[in-house]
């Protein structure tokens, strides 16, 4: 392809920088990985800074490559042994885009999820996803949860990481408090009295969900307005938190 350019040194360099959470905070830009994030991409308002990929692309990949060289994207290709050390997957797909952090405003109206101390960005990822599906666009992340731009994080958004509205805050209860008076705030905890299916709210409501190793943080039990439970029948302790927090919006959002 004619628009294309070979990768330089000083490319791959800060492409492998952005693996790493100092480097993006830095640059203000992220790694997204793939064939199904780069089409994503497409439909969002998210920028790319630059696409980066393998040679002999596949049919999807020319695609994506397209549309953002008539946008006036820098293209970059890269042999196979080149791409595959830009990534962060043992199994790096075709093509990879280097986008640009893009800041959010609250919406002060709508309702919204709360995650507090969930570190593992995989289960991050997957709660942004889950989300998204269910219509809760605007996520909140506390202080020690992963970082919503980490690679894995963004991978295992399957592109919901580009149609959501997520911002972060050191002092969530404090800015909950503050900005949202009015919204009734549900906590799942595995010590509390009443049923998720008690729970029939008629104002608008966050959602707070907690690290599975340490549950809801002092400082956010504070500000909550009443815990949930959501019921088992086996003999496991606890649900892993991406799915309680599935089954949790798949109650609530009956309410939205």
């Amino acid at each position: 392809m004619q628009y294309t350019m070979p990768i330089s040194q000083r490319l791959k360099k800060l492409i492998k920088s952005l693996h790493q959470k100092p480097h993006r905070e830095q640059n203000g830009l992220f790694v997204a990985e793939g064939e199904k994030l780069a089409q994503e991409l497409m439909s969002s308002d998210f920028v790319p800074e630059l696409l980066v990929y393998k040679e002999s692309p596949t049919r999807d990949v020319i695609e994506v490559v397209e549309h953002y060289a008539m946008e006036g994207v820098p293209i970059y290709s890269a042999p196979k042994h080149q791409f595959d050390q830009l990534c962060d997957t043992k199994s790096p797909q075709n093509i990879l885009a280097v986008v640009n952090v893009k800041p959010h405003e609250p919406d002060f109206t709508k309702n919204f999820i709360v995650l507090d101390g969930i570190n593992d960005p995989g289960n991050l990822g997957t709660i942004i996803r889950t989300a998204n599906w269910f219509g809760f666009d605007q996520i909140f992340l506390g202080k020690d949860c992963a970082d919503e731009f980490n690679p894995k994080t963004v991978r295992a958004t399957m592109g919901a990481i580009f149609k959501s509205k997520i911002i972060q805050y050191n002092d969530m209860p404090e800015y909950l408090t503050a900005n949202f008076p009015k919204h009734k705030i549900y906590g799942a905890a595995l010590d509390a009295t009443k049923k998720i299916t008690d729970f029939k709210p008629k104002t608008k409501f966050g959602i707070v969900f907690g690290s599975e190793s340490h549950g809801i943080s002092k400082e956010m039990s504070e500000i909550i307005t009443d815990t949930f439970l959501i019921e088992g029948k086996g003999s496991a302790e606890s649900l892993n938190v991406a799915v309680a927090a599935g089954i949790s919006m798949y109650h609530f959002t009956k309410f939205i």
